[in-house]
C-alpha cells in the first residue's frame, strides 16, 4: 500500500526528479525480506545439515523428515517423554511443523485405519511412510534418518533421551 502511494506520489514530481525517487523506491522494496516457509533455527541446524549431507536429501525433506518422526514420537509418548525429546532439539517445534500434513483416510495410513485395532497401532508408521512419499523420500532413508536422530539425541541428551525416541518409534522400527 505504501509503496503505491509512494509511486503516485513519483509520478506527480518532475521527469528529473522521478529517477532519483524510483531508486529509492525501489531499493527499499528490494530490502523488504522475501516471504518463505519457516524453517528451523542456526541452533537445530546441525541435526537438519546432517541428515542433508548424509542422506543427500535438500532442506525440506530433511526437516519434513525429522518432522514426520517427532510426530510419530509425540503421539506414542506421554507429554512429560516427549517434552525430554524436544528440549534436546532445538527449536524441534519448527521440525514439528515442517512435517506434511497426511490425510489419513488415504494411502496406507488410510487403509490401516480401516482395520480396526491392530491397524491403529500401526497406523502411525504408515503415516510416516506416507509423509516421507509426500516428501520425495524412499521409505529405506526412515531407518538411517532415524540413527541419525537419536545419535544427536544420545550427544545433547543423553541415552535415555535417545532411548525414548526408539521406546515412541517403536511400531517403526
Amino acid at each position: 500500500m505504501k509503496a503505491s502511494l509512494l509511486i503516485v506520489a513519483a509520478l506527480s514530481l518532475p521527469m528529473a526528479a522521478n529517477a532519483s525517487l524510483f531508486d529509492n523506491i525501489s531499493s527499499k522494496l528490494a530490502q523488504k525480506p522475501a516471504a518463505s516457509q519457516p524453517s528451523t533455527t542456526e541452533a537445530s541446524s546441525d541435526l537438519v545439515s546432517s541428515v542433508m549431507s548424509q542422506l543427500n536429501l535438500n532442506q525440506n525433506q530433511a526437516e519434513g523428515g525429522l518432522g514426520s518422526l517427532l510426530t510419530m514420537a509425540q503421539s506414542s509418548l506421554s507429554s512429560s517423554d516427549f517434552s525430554q525429546i524436544s528440549s534436546a532439539i532445538p527449536n524441534a517445534s519448527s521440525l514439528l511443523a515442517a512435517a506434511p500434513s497426511v490425510d489419513n483416510k488415504s494411502g496406507l495410513s488410510g487403509l490401516l485405519s480401516k482395520a480396526g485395532n491392530v491397524g491403529s497401532s500401526l497406523q502411525g508408521s504408515a503415516m510416516v511412510y506416507d509423509a516421507f512419499e509426500k516428501l520425495g523420500i524412499s521409505k529405506e532413508m526412515i531407518a538411517p534418518m532415524v540413527d541419525i536422530l537419536k545419535n544427536y539425541l544420545q550427544s545433547q541428551g543423553g541415552t535415555g533421551t535417545a532411548s525414548l525416541l526408539t521406546q515412541g518409534l517403536g511400531a517403526l522400527l
